[in-house]
């Protein structure tokens, strides 16, 4: 099976890339898919977020230099098994070194396609800074698909119409030159929705915006506001089994199975605990 590279992309910060990330990555390794994180940020919060077993002594600041060439030296093991991730040891001079190539676009791209990424992951995720830059536009061009969080409030969605959606029209104007030059699919994800009426609210007409729209894919999962997700952060634990099946639907176990399930069909029947919430162990005949 191919690798497949999903980035977080946002041009605002606070709407939970990397919880969304790290969260994502957690359970890809948890049913066995060898799993590579990739931190994008020069706030290096994603490089926090899992206890290391092996840290590696470059990262990404290294892969960047080097044009996009990805080693092994430049790859740390966490503690957590089948999943991998290059460190964030970056600067803004590494934004600004960035701008000077003019291969920027690409550059992750060719990053993800290393023999090293490509013979050794299934999935490649990559969290990214909550700002236009460089880093960002060649976080999308890497990637297969891209989820973009949106807080539903008014100041988030104006961001994002701005911002985003803006910066992704002007990515693919390009794409008529090459295929190379077109980003992913952007998956549009409504996260740390709360039950208040302007919530509700702007939850709806994003709805009402996007559900036909011809080049955004309005995610149907919705991630609930919880401080599930800021708890087990603290703890270097993955949502998944922090926050276990609770039979309403917006357990973080369940809520993570259902956005992975819908980013990637083929994997809709694969649950952490080998069993969906609520379903009845199969009954053994052992010893009739």
């Amino acid at each position: 099976m191919a690798t497949i590279v999903v980035s977080l992309v946002s041009t605002k910060g606070g709407v939970g890339k990397t919880t969304v990330a790290a969260n994502l990555a957690g359970l890809t390794a948890a049913l066995g898919l060898r799993t590579l994180l990739i931190d994008g940020d020069v706030q290096p919060s994603l490089s926090k977020y899992f206890l290391m077993d092996r840290p590696a002594s470059t990262g990404m600041a290294e892969v960047i230099s080097s044009g996009g060439l990805i080693t092994t030296r430049d790859i740390s093991h966490t503690k957590t098994p089948n999943l991998d991730i290059i460190l964030s040891n970056m600067t803004d001079a590494t934004q600004n070194w960035l701008k000077q190539r003019e291969d920027r676009l690409i550059l992750l791209k060719r990053a993800v396609r290393q023999p090293v990424v490509r013979d050794n992951y299934e999935i490649v995720i990559i969290d990214t800074q909550g700002a236009t830059g460089e880093l960002q536009r060649t976080a999308a061009m890497a990637a297969d698909i891209m989820i973009s969080p949106i807080k539903p409030d008014l100041m988030n969605y104006s961001e994002f119409l701005s911002g985003t959606l803006e910066m992704m029209q002007q990515l693919n104007a390009m794409a008529d030159l090459s295929a190379e030059l077109r980003s992913g699919v952007l998956c549009l994800l409504i996260n740390s929705m709360d039950r208040t009426r302007n919530s509700m609210g702007v939850a709806q007409a994003v709805r009402n915006d996007f559900r036909q729209h011809p080049n955004v894919r309005l995610l149907d999962t919705v991630v609930p506001a919880s401080t599930v997700y800021p708890t087990s952060r603290s703890m270097n634990c993955p949502v998944h089994l922090f926050d276990r099946p609770n039979g309403n639907g917006r357990s973080g176990y369940e809520v993570m199975h259902q956005l992975l399930h819908e980013l990637l069909p083929h994997l809709k029947g694969m649950w952490a605990d080998g069993v969906p919430p609520g379903a009845q162990e199969p009954k053994t005949t052992e010893g009739v």
